[in-house]
C-alpha cells in the first residue's frame, strides 16, 4: 500500500510524503508505483524549477525503500499550484486504485 500524506497548515499546503510500495504487480511492471513517483518527482522539482524555491528551501529525503518527504519552508502561488496538482493526480489515481493507495492530510 503506498500511503501519501499532505502536510497542511491552516492556509497552505507545506508539503507530503509518500511512502510504501502499492503491490499492484512486481516490481518494474507496477503501473500505481510508477505514477506515484512521476507525479511525486515532478512535484519535488517544479518546486525549483517553476515555483523558485531556492533548493536551500526545499527540505527533502527519498530512499529506496519508497519513501519520499517533501516539505518547503518558503511558499508562493505557484507551490500552490505544484501540490495542488499533485494532490489531483492523486485523487486521480485514488479512482481506479483505491486499494493500492491511501491519502490523507496533517496539520503541522
Amino acid at each position: 500500500m503506498i500511503r501519501v500524506t499532505i502536510y497542511k497548515t491552516k492556509d497552505e499546503i507545506t508539503g507530503f510524503m509518500v511512502e510504501g510500495h502499492s503491490g499492484y504487480a512486481e516490481e518494474g511492471y507496477d503501473i500505481v508505483c510508477s505514477a506515484v513517483s512521476i507525479l511525486s518527482y515532478t512535484a519535488l522539482n517544479s518546486l525549483n524549477l517553476v515555483a523558485g524555491i531556492a533548493p536551500d528551501n526545499i527540505d527533502y529525503s527519498v530512499d529506496e525503500l519508497g519513501l519520499m518527504r517533501v516539505k518547503t519552508s518558503e511558499n508562493n502561488d505557484k507551490t500552490d499550484v505544484i501540490y495542488r496538482s499533485f494532490m489531483i493526480g492523486i485523487d486521480l489515481l485514488l479512482e481506479d486504485y483505491g486499494d493500492y493507495i491511501t491519502l490523507r492530510s496533517e496539520e503541522v
